[in-house]
Parts: structure tokens; C-alpha cells; sequence
């Protein structure tokens, strides 16, 4: 067994700290002479104005320790301290030949901005309002039909872009007609997160997965995955049925809506569909290149950038229709309002009360500040570039606005906790437990996939955070050199593939925090007046979750044969 010492405890209470504040983010008011300083601080570096510093002098401003702020301390405090060094952050950074952060990351962004953009020109919400005026008058027939296509997007675009989309368009559905919201809003849930483990592309664990150990994104992940991801969603629809059947109308008056009229920009929504599938195939085509010669980066990083200049381009060159695009994506048609996509803004919480809105979260909402008069000039400041940049750029800042930017440097601080708690000596130790544990490939499906789905991802800091963990654990020389897996290969691919079901099940867990994807539907539904509680969301998932494992795990311990 390897050493242990002091800094080895330290490493693992701060991952524990770190991942607690994942779940049960607070928020810290900051004290008066404190703020006092920071917003003086603020004024005189020219990130904010007078009129800014004024307004903002009049709040209650906190300190939120979140998905966004805790990770980052707790490197910090593990630097301070040097139980953690240069080449801890280097390799949470740069990685090694086995494990690329940033070839991760890259990829994410990028379709993230690819599918976010795409859905900012009305396109899967025009697809969606077709779909529900396929189910007429039988709110059975509509509850299927939405189902089924939420599976269908998933696959393609991943769970969290279609959670942006799906979501306010399900609050507006469910309002228009009167339904009760719960059935049709935890059905998307389910159905977009278990969707997104077909596809490489669809999920930053799959990425991290298969960037891990060199798989071919076609005949080495998704012939894998496809059927524990759609043969569990077929079984949870019954399940669906019976736990929500005295909340889905047998009736209803169906949405008179125009489907195509939801189409905000048709020159970019043909363009970004396009560029999806372009990028979705030339990433599966060099995924077969000897060697892996071709990062995912040199795929996605081009993309990206097209997608960015192709907004540019349109705020330019169609002002009017970007703007008008723009205004009718962000006031919600059922309640006037303008959407709020809270976990994508710099301050994960922001809360309900107006006085309670931190200086940041709050300057992302408005184009202009509201103490401005017309005829006063306002100083250039950061913020009012941001301002002007809104008002010159609408599309670009509506779709750049919704992208999942906090989850790179949790993503990156997450690499780096776990690269320490290795160079401490606790990937070893877990990856000699685990590896006792695993004595067969049938305990080893079904200990990884519960371990990876209903305890990690809910308490480890994400999927993204239980993901790394389960690779760091599968690549290390105590689990890959135990005489079980040395004696028979198939192990090994049953824990790799049990963790990327698991890491894709588990995000609809037992907390919101099971995944990004989770805390975005959170707060996008508590926009809409749609309060789901913690102990109903556990309440909810928690069966859908042991079975739709349970399934997925025995699928994959029949394809180790069958593939062999």
C-alpha cells in the first residue's frame, strides 16, 4: 500500500469541502467597510461606472462559494500550503499522453456554442411545437411523442443544450394548456441525460472516456453505448407512465401555435444545422486515423471559431433581424419576462430578492444601466463595453451569455484535485480497493456503474468530477496490473464502459448537482415559477435511476461477450 502523510489528508479535506460546496452552494455577505473597498477597487481599475457604483453602493452584495468559486480556492488554498506544485497544475492543465484537459474542454465549448447558437435562431423550439401538435387532443399520445423526441435531440446535441431549449419551451406548453408541469419537465430530465450517452460529442464524460483510452468514437464508444442508453429509456417510459399517470390529462386543448413562426433566424439556423452534423461526422471520420494522430481540437477548435464569426457576420450584416431575434428569445411569451439563464451567468446564485443581486450577475442581465440618463456620458468602463457590445452584437452576446462557461475552470481545477489527490497517493489506494472488488466482469459492470452513478456523481463535485476520478482509478498501475484484470481483459472493458453509462445516468441522481445539466434545469424551471424541491427531485429519480443502471449495466456485461 502506498504512504500516506499530512498533506495526503489535507488533498482529500479540501476535495471533500470542494465538492460539499458543489452541492449546497451559500453565500457570503460581504461586510460594509469590505464592499465598500471592492466596489472603490472596481471604480478606480474602470470596471464599473459612477452610476454603477452608485446603484451597486445601495446592495447587499455576497460572495457565493459555488460550483464556480470553491474549486478555484480550494487550488489555491492546496498551493499555499505546497501540497500541491507547478507540475500538479501543469498536468491539470496540459494532462499526459493518456488524459488531455484541454482537448476536453475545447471540444465542449465548441459544440456547446455550435448548439447553443443553433438553438438561439428558434430551431429545436420550432421542432418541438411541430412535435407537440402531433399529439392533438390525447395528452398520452403528447407526453409520448415529446419523450421520444427528447431521446432523439439528446443523442444528436447533448443533454445540456437541449435542457436550455426543452425546458422553457415545456414551461410555456404547460402553462398555455394548464398542465401540471412535473410529469412533462422530470420526462425531459431523464430522457435528455440518459440520450447523451450515445454520442462522443454529446457529453463532456464521454470525451473525457474515450480521450482516455484512445477509443474510436464510432465502433469503440457509441456500438457500446447505444443500447444501454436506449433500451433503459424505453423501460423508464412505462415507469414514467405509472408514477405521473394522475398528472397527465387524458385530454387537453392542443397549442394552436404556428410551429415555423418560432424560427427566429432560418439563414442561421440552416447554417448551424449544418455545421452540427459536419463537425459531428468529421470528428467520428478522424477518430478512425491511425494512432489518433488527430486531436478532437483540431475538429471542434474551427468549428467553434466559424460558428463565432458566423454570428458576427449576421450582427453586422442583419442587425435588425439578429436584434429582433434576440428580443423575442429573451422575454418568455407566457409571462412577459425577461429569461434569466441563472447557472450560466458569473453568479450561479442569484437570488430572488433585488437586493441580493451580485454586482456581476446583475450587469450581465441589462444592456444599460438603469441610473444612466440619456444625457449624461458615461466613463468607458468594462462594463459599459459590455453594454455596448450587447447592443452592437445582440446574437453573439445572447448565445455567448447562455454558454456553460463556469464549467471550464471547474472542469480544470476538478483535473488538477484529482491530479494532487494522485501525486498523494490516493488513486492508488482506491484503485487497490477497487481492484479487489473486481474479481469478475460481471461485479465489475455492476460495482462501477453503481459507484459511478448513484454515489459519485451526486457527491463527487458533478459527473464531470466522478468521471476523473473512475479514469484516474482505471489507469493506474494497482488497478490495471491486479492479477484479476491481467487474467482477463474484460474487466477492464466493463468498468470503462459502466462508467460512461454511469456518468451519464447519474446526472438525474439524488441532487441537482449530479451534473451541470441538472443545475441549469433547476434554475431555468424556478424562472418560470416551477419550484422543484431537493427532496422530490431525490424522490423522483431515485427508482428511474437503480433501474435504468441496473438494465444498462446487464447490457453492457452481455455486449463483452458478444462483441468479443
Amino acid at each position: 500500500m502506498p504512504d500516506l502523510n499530512g498533506h495526503s489528508g489535507l488533498i482529500l479535506a479540501v476535495f471533500i469541502i470542494v465538492s460539499a460546496f458543489v452541492i449546497w452552494p451559500v453565500r457570503i455577505p460581504f461586510l460594509g467597510f469590505i464592499q465598500t473597498a471592492l466596489l472603490k477597487t472596481c471604480k478606480a481599475l474602470r470596471i464599473i461606472g459612477p452610476q454603477d457604483y452608485t446603484r451597486l453602493s445601495k446592495k447587499r452584495l455576497y460572495f457565493p462559494l459555488s460550483l464556480k468559486t470553491a474549486p478555484p480556492i480550494g487550488v489555491l488554498l492546496l498551493l499555499a500550503t505546497t501540497t500541491i506544485n507547478g507540475s500538479t497544475i501543469a498536468l491539470g492543465v496540459k494532462g499526459d499522453n493518456t488524459v488531455k484537459p484541454y482537448d476536453v474542454l475545447v471540444l465542449f465549448i465548441s459544440l456547446a456554442y455550435i448548439s447553443i447558437a443553433l438553438d438561439g435562431t428558434g430551431a429545436i423550439e420550432a421542432v418541438a411545437f411541430w412535435v407537440s401538435k402531433r399529439g392533438g387532443t390525447s395528452g398520452v399520445r403528447l407526453f409520448t411523442y415529446l419523450y421520444l423526441f427528447f431521446l432523439g435531440v439528446g443523442c444528436i446535441v447533448g443533454n445540456d443544450p437541449l435542457i436550455l431549449s426543452g425546458t422553457p419551451f415545456l414551461a410555456y406548453l404547460t402553462n398555455r394548456t394548464g398542465i401540471e408541469p412535473t410529469a412533462w419537465v422530470f420526462s425531459e430530465f431523464m430522457a435528455a441525460n440518459v440520450a447523451s450517452a450515445v454520442l462522443v460529442s454529446s457529453n463532456p464524460t464521454n470525451i473525457l472516456v474515450a480521450g482516455s483510452f484512445q477509443l474510436n468514437y464510432l465502433t469503440g464508444f457509441t456500438k457500446w453505448t447505444v443500447l444501454p442508453s436506449i433500451i433503459p429509456a424505453i423501460a423508464n417510459y412505462p415507469i414514467l407512465l405509472a408514477m405521473f399517470w394522475n398528472k397527465i390529462p387524458k385530454t387537453l386543448t392542443p397549442v394552436q401555435d404556428n410551429p415555423w413562426d418560432k424560427l427566429r433566424d432560418r439563414p442561421g439556423a440552416a447554417f448551424f444545422s449544418v455545421l452540427m452534423v459536419i463537425t459531428v461526422a468529421v470528428l467520428v471520420g478522424t477518430s478512425f486515423v491511425p494512432g489518433h494522430s488527430v486531436d478532437v481540437w483540431m475538429v471542434t477548435a474551427p468549428a467553434g471559431i466559424l460558428a463565432f464569426a458566423f454570428d458576427l457576420f449576421s450582427d453586422i450584416t442583419r442587425p435588425k433581424v439578429r436584434s429582433e431575434a434576440e428580443r423575442r428569445f429573451s422575454v418568455a411569451p407566457e409571462t412577459g419576462k425577461v429569461k434569466v439563464d441563472k447557472e450560466l451567468l458569473p453568479d450561479a446564485n442569484i437570488p430572488e430578492k433585488q437586493e441580493d443581486i451580485s454586482p456581476v450577475a446583475d450587469q450581465s442581465l441589462s444592456g444599460s444601466s438603469p441610473d444612466l440618463k440619456p444625457s449624461e456620458k458615461e466613463p468607458a468602463t468594462l462594463f459599459s463595453f459590455f453594454r455596448w457590445f450587447k447592443g452592437r452584437f445582440p446574437g453573439t452576446t445572447l448565445t455567448i451569455t447562455r454558454l456553460p462557461i463556469p464549467l471550464l475552470p471547474f472542469a480544470i481545477c476538478e483535473f488538477i484535485l484529482v491530479r494532487g489527490l494522485s501525486q498523494r497517493n490516493w488513486i492508488s489506494v482506491f484503485a487497490h480497493g477497487f481492484s479487489n472488488a473486481c474479481s469478475t466482469p460481471l461485479n465489475t459492470v455492476f460495482f462501477f456503474g453503481f459507484v459511478c452513478a448513484a454515489f459519485l456523481c451526486p457527491l463527487a463535485g458533478t459527473n464531470i468530477g466522478a468521471t476523473i476520478i473512475l479514469v484516474e482509478i482505471l489507469q493506474d498501475p494497482a488497478f490495471q496490473n491486479s492479477p484479476a484484470v491481467t487474467a482477463d481483459p474484460k474487466i477492464l472493458l466493463a468498468a470503462i464502459y459502466a462508467v460512461a453509462m454511469g456518468s451519464n445516468l447519474g446526472a438525474f441522481s439524488y441532487t441537482f448537482a449530479g451534473s451541470l445539466a441538472g443545475l441549469l434545469w433547476k434554475g431555468l424551471l424556478a424562472d418560470k415559477g416551477i419550484h422543484i424541491s431537493q427532496l422530490k427531485f431525490a424522490v423522483v429519480n431515485v427508482f428511474p435511476l437503480l433501474v435504468q443502471t441496473t438494465i444498462a449495466c446487464a447490457i453492457i456485461y452481455g455486449e463483452l461477450y458478444w462483441f468479443s
